[in-house]
């Protein structure tokens, strides 16, 4: 069956579709809507959502999904998104309750439809609901966070002897042998420094050889994520520790099935806060050159 085909049966060559095809791949021909080269279709569906006949059809894609948009009074207004965005804040104190399935499903499905470099869709998803598998992970990663402590004091006593450069990651992580060291200390005592109790956990990898923005696509799919925990009344935090103890760990890796050749450049937690804010985010101003 062919990637892309236009119904003929439905066509009424309006021509909408021709001109909003990214590949253009389009072309009226004898009275037609052809498709001049199936292979190159990336499966954005712009033919389709344009179509007011709904002539397009694309094999591969579920039907269904392609519904109606929702008129323009029926989806949130500048303020309120605004508004959703400045309520949002890094939670880092969880009640002691599980996350139902069904939301962390909504939230997954949040980043399925986050845009992707050249429609490529290359992101997988890691996800832990049980507090024995995510104090497995966290158990791993302290470990590893430690590990790597050491290393970076190493090469920066290197360095101050003149013996050798310190890697620029190492520069950049410094700070941080202290911190993973309480946290390691803290762990002995049940105190959670890393993940902080969070009772699920969401780890986004991909292999960049199949993305052509390997950086951006990532971060895309999050913030979609986070603000559809925002909206079912979860609370989100960006995890960067589990990132740095993924690069470093291939055990690590291993027991989240993260396959060898893909990065792992995203996690955060998930739960619903115990915590209840009163006042929106502020921030510094932004940084722009009108030209």
């Amino acid at each position: 069956m062919e990637v892309v085909w236009i119904d003929p049966d439905r066509c009424t060559l309006c021509g909408l579709c021709i001109p909003i095809c990214v590949r253009r791949i389009l072309e009226e021909r004898e009275g037609a809507v052809a498709v001049t080269d199936p292979t190159q279709c990336i499966l954005c569906g712009h033919c389709k959502a344009i179509c007011p006949e709904d002539a397009p059809r694309l094999s591969s894609l579920n039907a269904k999904e392609f519904s109606p948009i929702p008129r323009r009074e029926d989806l949130p207004q500048a303020e309120q998104l605004m508004a959703l965005f400045r309520s949002r804040r890094s939670i880092r104190i969880f009640q002691n309750r599980e996350v139902e399935k069904e939301k962390l499903e909504k939230i997954i499905q949040a980043a399925r439809f986050a845009p992707t470099g050249g429609n490529r869709q290359p992101l997988h998803y890691v996800v832990l609901n049980s507090a024995d598998r995510i104090e497995e992970i966290r158990t791993m990663a302290i470990k590893t966070l430690v590990g790597q402590a050491k290393k970076i004091e190493s090469a920066i006593q290197g360095m101050r002897a003149g013996d050798e450069p310190v890697p620029l990651t190492y520069q950049l992580r410094q700070l941080y042998p202290p911190i993973w060291r309480q946290m390691a200390d803290l762990d002995k005592q049940g105190i959670d420094r890393l993940f902080y109790h969070a009772p699920a956990l969401i780890i986004c990898h991909l292999n960049p050889l199949e993305s052509v923005t390997p950086d951006m696509d990532p971060g895309l799919s999050a913030m979609q994520m986070i603000l559809m925990a925002e909206a079912l009344e979860l609370g989100t935090c960006l995890c960067g520790f589990l990132v740095f103890a993924l690069e470093e760990s291939p055990e690590l890796r291993k027991a989240l099935q993260i396959p060898k050749d893909h990065r792992a450049p995203l996690s955060f937690m998930v739960g619903y806060p115990d915590v209840i804010f009163h006042r929106l985010v502020s921030r510094k101003p932004a940084r722009v050159r009108w030209l």
